[in-house]
């Protein structure tokens, strides 16, 4: 017997209904399309706050013509279907999945249809495969096939940068190539087609091919980089890690911009990695001795580690992020655990119509939290707003200084003040006076910030 609540059984009854009748036919990525169509009516139903999935009721030969309907839709690079319930399923470039205006995705790796801001950004599972099959076969007759396969590397130091890396090559004087992942045009690399995937190996093969051409003037300019950043960390407590090349927006082979990555204090205060660009054009100056910026492993990252070492904290944590984590409503010693070795985690408030999206992250010490609900509301930094709100001009004026809980229903509990409110088209944009807290991570204690470091 099903074991699971109605609305489990609803999506279960629906899948083993669209598996029978789809037989085994996949979405373009190669997913089970039962699975992708079920998840798309359930987020229908649960948009409609339905009790029911009133798909059950549809005959075999509707619900084949609606998952027929759905499948030209998620395969296109443009296209809408109209769920039963009215959600509004749309492409707007290829894997680009949006369910009534929220971002969804394909994953190659899983079934299903899967909310872009609980998936893995980085390049991983079966199409991370399929690129490394596509670069095997596109390289076999060629000298560069010797740099090997991209890796995927993450960095969070300046902005997060997800990253494909091939292993130091010694030919070029132990330099990385280096791709981006945002070069494939897809919502998330799992969730991109084969043939986004073949073009995206088709470019890194033409970076390989360039990167091999040159190997020679890379080693002897990046010996130049290296020997650069060593003079920079030599009284500083940090090691050059990698002396990396990205062939992509590189204009003048023997002035190329090199990225050096070093092994220091990064955005979460631990031993991690730091990464700052060298151009070329400036390098000749920058060994002559010229000022060149101030890089990051320099920084007063190192006197917040050794103060939050100190007094048993692992860095700040903002009044929104304390406030959510908590409320009860996420799993918050998932989450402490998960910002103890990681960057950032994403979870999923459901409710009864849309969900809610809670992103947590590392920037220079804090954490922060963002929020979003599509239609609702958006939540990054200080700035707040919200949509289909009103509020009369009198008592927006009012609220400069006053709890934000005064002015809408907060799910979770917390005491931010409001800076500012004002009228937004639609709704609201308030500024909060977003204070730090320090964070024990294990225990999940909060306290108050000494004033010098606030």
């Amino acid at each position: 017997m099903f074991s699971g609540n109605q609305d489990q059984f609803s999506v279960a009854a629906i899948n083993d209904r669209l598996e029978s009748l789809l037989e085994g036919k996949c979405t373009g990525i190669g997913t089970p399309l039962a699975a992708a169509v079920a998840t798309a009516l359930d987020v229908d139903r649960r948009n409609a706050s339905a009790k029911t999935c009133n798909s059950i009721g549809y005959s075999d030969e509707q619900l084949l013509e609606l998952a027929i309907d759905i499948s030209a839709t998620l395969d296109s690079p443009r296209a809408i279907t109209t769920l039963p319930f009215g959600t509004v399923l749309e492409t707007m470039g290829l894997g680009a999945i949006s369910l009534d205006g929220e971002p969804w995705t394909l994953d190659a790796g899983r079934p299903g249809l899967h909310p872009v801001f609980t998936t893995r950004i980085d390049a991983h599972g079966p199409n991370l495969e399929l690129l490394h099959r596509h670069i095997t076969r596109l390289t076999q007759k060629h000298a560069c096939r010797d740099l090997g396969l991209p890796q995927p590397r993450a960095i969070y130091d300046d902005g997060e940068q997800h990253l494909l890396h091939f292993a130091p090559c010694a030919k070029a004087g132990d330099v990385v190539l280096q791709c981006c992942l945002r070069r494939i045009h897809a919502n998330r690399f799992c969730g991109a087609f084969p043939e986004q995937i073949e073009e995206f190996a088709e470019a890194i093969v033409e970076d390989m091919r360039s990167f091999w051409k040159c190997r020679k003037g890379i080693a002897k300019q990046g010996a130049e980089v290296r020997a650069i950043a060593q003079s920079r960390v030599a009284e500083q407590k940090a090691a050059v890690h990698e002396i990396i090349l990205e062939m992509r927006f590189q204009f003048d082979e023997a002035d190329l911009n090199f990225y050096v990555h070093y092994s220091g204090i990064d955005v979460a205060l631990r031993l991690g990695l730091v990464r700052e660009l060298i151009p070329g054009a400036w390098r000749e100056e920058i060994r002559k001795g010229a000022p060149f910026g101030t890089p990051l492993i320099a920084s007063k990252r190192y006197q917040d580690f050794e103060y939050f070492q100190r007094e048993g904290a692992d860095g700040r944590i903002t009044e929104l992020a304390a406030a959510v984590l908590a409320s009860g409503r996420v799993d918050s010693e998932f989450i402490r655990s998960e910002l103890l070795k990681a960057y950032d985690v994403a979870v999923e408030i459901p409710g009864a119509g849309k969900s809610m999206f809670v992103a947590f992250y590392w920037l220079e010490g804090t954490i922060f939290a963002k929020m979003f609900m599509q239609g609702t509301m958006s939540w990054s930094r200080e700035k707040l707003q919200i949509y289909s709100v009103h509020a009369p001009d009198s008592k927006l004026v009012t609220m400069s200084g006053r709890p934000l809980s005064d002015l809408i229903d907060l799910p979770f509990g917390g005491n931010i003040i409001v800076a500012r409110a004002d009228k937004l088209g639609n709704g609201l944009r308030v500024c909060v006076a977003e204070n730090t807290l320090l964070v024990d991570l294990a225990s999940g204690r909060t306290w108050e910030l000494p004033e010098e470091l606030r």
